[in-house]
């Protein structure tokens, strides 16, 4: 996959994914206009949105509904290393909800890409061309 990059005014970012943009901008603690979330912002809501899916993929092939199902993520860091993140997911379900399934959602989960992707420690490189 290819992303392209705009640079917008002031700490405005954008990538270009296809035929989509997302727009990305900094707090004004970092001398942005907070119009938009961070990249960072996006990166960890990356991992609540693939979580998300797996649920819904989950329910949907099994004809169950998703309403009464919340699904939270809660990010916290290592206090030495605030890149060291702790990503939890909560899920609440409705009352009634089998145990099968619930143990057959949080199963699920595990097959998030965005997850499988951070754990596998991914490779960096930075060339000019």
């Amino acid at each position: 996959m290819e992303i392209r990059i705009n640079f917008a005014e002031n700490k405005k970012i954008e990538a270009i994914l296809g035929d989509f943009v997302i727009k990305s901008d900094q707090p004004q603690t970092n001398d942005g206009d907070n119009s938009a979330p961070s990249p960072y912002d996006y990166f960890l809501a990356s991992t609540a949105m693939c979580a998300g899916y797996f649920v819904k993929a989950y329910c949907d092939s099994r004809k169950i509904s998703v309403e009464g199902i919340k699904l939270l993520q809660i990010n916290s860091s290592d206090i030495d290393n605030k890149y060291k993140q702790i990503i939890e997911f909560k899920i609440e379900f409705p009352e009634g909800f089998s145990e099968k399934d619930k143990d057959g959602i949080l199963r699920s989960i595990n097959g998030c890409s965005v997850k499988k992707a951070i754990q596998q420690i991914p490779e960096f490189k930075v060339t000019a061309v």
